[in-house]
């Protein structure tokens, strides 16, 4: 005898498995995947070459003092007592304008660098939720496949019962032992594609896959504050900052210098030591400083292109996102409303068949549409909740 109930369940739970889903710790795992991220990492650690930097602009001089010593004897030569020793002390000087160019520079780096801090995180974030809805859409196969070999467990025994008081024949047993087994085999493939993607999230993240996850709301979320676009916009500040400096940067760097001598000579006074002081003022060079001032430019024209097409790309990708969304939900709607059907043939053929009237062959059959609408709606309802997902990927919002 089959059970109604049993099959009736069945279709229940898949309809109760489309309910909404609350907040979970995708958070964590996202955090986890970033503390796993050598490519984060090592931007981290560049923060303090940014650091350097600004400490390095703010400092008395653009570079350290450097001392000279000198000595000249005629004692190879003609040996007549000539002796001098020279030491000098030499320090740079800031040019105009490069100690304010120099600092300018260091911190647009540093806010480069945290922008791209924030959009790795925003890239890694896509692999973790990729990950994840690997994740749901493999325990949603495993569940139906469960189900699956349930009822089909539920139909063998049934038939063995009807086959013990003469109501059925050998070969109806056989089609459903035959069935047991393809369901078995169809939940072992499935429990093993669970096993594996919950392996992957695990090494990406170093978390197991939560059990519930809930995109937030996306708010007024708006194109200027997409990492992307940030970032590429601290590129082009950071283009403009370098061309100011080697615009400010047309000349070595002026020094100034002490010395003191001291001179001993049979044919003079014999023992002599003055102070004096040294300036090395340099003057500015077109053939040097054109070639630099030109790549410079150069660089400031692609950071402004990069932006203008990082604009147009994340505002391609949003319309794109927004798009697929509402594909999935009517695939969704559509495919719901093909389940409830299919659950209608499956029990008029199930009464069909307790009453005589249909073969075995063709419950089983029936059953097995069932499962596939069962399948394909689940399918449908986690690329649902996956295009949701994705349009917050798409206007770079972090799990």
């Amino acid at each position: 005898m089959f059970c109604r109930l049993a099959l009736s369940g069945a279709i229940i739970a898949a309809i109760a498995a489309g309910a909404p889903a609350h907040a979970s710790a995708l958070t964590a795992a996202f955090e986890g995947a970033c503390d796993r991220a050598p490519e984060i990492q090592t931007l981290m650690a560049r923060r303090a070459v940014a650091d350097a930097k600004r400490a390095a602009a703010g400092a008395h001089l653009p570079g350290g003092p450097w001392a000279t010593f000198t000595h000249r004897t005629d004692a190879l030569t003609h040996d007549r007592g000539t002796r001098e020793y020279v030491a000098e002390l030499t320090l740079p000087v800031w040019l105009r304008g490069e100690r304010g160019a120099a600092l300018t520079a260091a911190l647009t780096e540093g806010e480069r660098i945290e922008a791209e801090i924030t959009f790795r995180r925003l890239e890694l974030a896509r692999r973790v939720r990729d990950a994840y809805w690997l994740v749901v859409e493999a325990r949603e196969k495993a569940a139906i496949a469960e189900r699956r070999r349930a009822t089909a467990a539920t139909l063998l025994q049934d038939v063995r019962g009807q086959a013990q008081s003469g109501q059925t024949g050998i070969l109806d047993a056989k089609l459903a032992e035959a069935d047991i087994r393809d369901a078995d085999a169809a939940l072992s493939g499935r429990r093993a594609e669970l096993k594996q993607v919950a392996i992957a999230f695990r090494v990406l993240t170093g978390h197991e896959p939560p059990a519930m996850y809930n995109e937030k709301d996306a708010g007024r979320a708006t194109t200027a504050s997409h990492p992307r676009i940030a970032l590429r916009g601290s590129v082009v500040q950071k283009a403009e900052a370098d061309q100011t400096l080697v615009i400010t940067m047309d000349r070595e760097r002026p020094e100034v210098g002490a010395f003191t001598s001291n001179a001993q000579d049979t044919s003079a006074e014999p023992n002599v030591t003055s102070l004096g002081v040294r300036l090395k003022i340099p003057f500015a060079y077109d053939a040097t400083n054109q070639p630099k001032r030109a790549a410079a430019a150069a660089d400031v024209v692609a950071a402004r292109e990069e932006l203008a097409l990082a604009e147009r790309e994340v505002a391609g990708d949003i319309a794109q996102a927004r798009a697929k969304l509402g594909g999935a939900r009517e695939q969704f709607a559509a495919l719901e409303a093909r389940l409830a059907g299919l659950a209608e043939v499956v029990l008029l053929t199930q009464a069909g068949q307790r009453a005589g009237q249909i073969p075995l062959n063709d419950l089983i059959r029936s059953r097995l549409q069932l499962f596939e609408a069962d399948l394909a709606r689940a399918t449908a309802r986690v690329a649902a909740q996956r295009a949701r997902s994705d349009l917050n990927q798409a206007l770079g919002l972090e799990p």
